[in-house]
């Protein structure tokens, strides 16, 4: 049998429930995203809505009051997958990282939910935590030059008392995909408001992005 992730909640949490999927490196590596695959696909994405209209759709809404929940404004740090459809929506440059985050994005993207990637060759444990962060506790963000004390208030994930992740909108700069990972632990980034459906939908698009 392969290794198996799970995830214990700790303390008094709101009521979420990530989603975590393992996907193995593939024997032929990891699926390159050529420019013309690419381009077609954000054509469907930047004729999904309007930026006015993004805010209405029942996922962008539920995850913008989450925000507000954990006392963060939407407005100002968007939901990773509103920033991602924004950016398309907009005509921005997609951002390119590599093969595995690139068509992750582009997942994210297209199902309207957020998505966390850890690579396994960094996690120095099967079981994460989901926890709110201590008061000054430490957690080097991807894009972070140094760590950053958290509040106290922040809703995280964590591998042997070490922040992988704030949930469900920064992954660590330690746990980051390289590109040429072993294996990738998706976290699918439940909130309230997010049906169950919609969170499988997009496993199954995950599955079936890297088979």
């Amino acid at each position: 049998m392969g290794i198996e992730y799970h995830l214990e909640r700790v303390g008094d949490l709101p009521d979420v429930d990530p989603r975590l999927l393992l996907i193995q490196k593939p024997s032929i590596g990891w699926p390159p995203l050529e420019e013309e695959e690419l381009e077609s696909r954000l054509a469907v994405i930047r004729n999904s809505s309007t930026l006015e209209g993004l805010r209405d759709q029942p996922d962008i809404a539920a995850y913008r009051q989450f925000y507000w929940r954990l006392g963060i404004d939407p407005t100002k740090r968007r939901p990773s997958a509103e920033a991602l459809v924004r950016r398309i929506i907009a005509g921005k440059p997609f951002p390119r990282i590599n093969p595995i985050v690139d068509r992750y994005n582009l997942i994210s993207a297209e199902n309207r939910i957020s998505i966390g990637a850890l690579s396994t060759d960094y996690l120095s444990d099967t079981k994460l935590t989901m926890r709110m962060a201590q008061q000054n506790e430490p957690f080097l963000g991807i894009g972070f030059p140094e760590p950053k004390p958290c509040t106290g208030q922040e809703l995280v994930l964590s591998v042997a008392g070490e922040i992988i992740a704030l949930y469900p909108y920064r992954d660590s700069h330690n746990t980051r995909i390289r590109g040429d990972d072993s294996a990738v632990l998706f976290t699918l980034c439940d909130v309230p408001g997010i049906e169950e459906s919609r969170i499988e939908t997009a496993a199954q698009s995950l599955q079936s992005e890297f088979s």
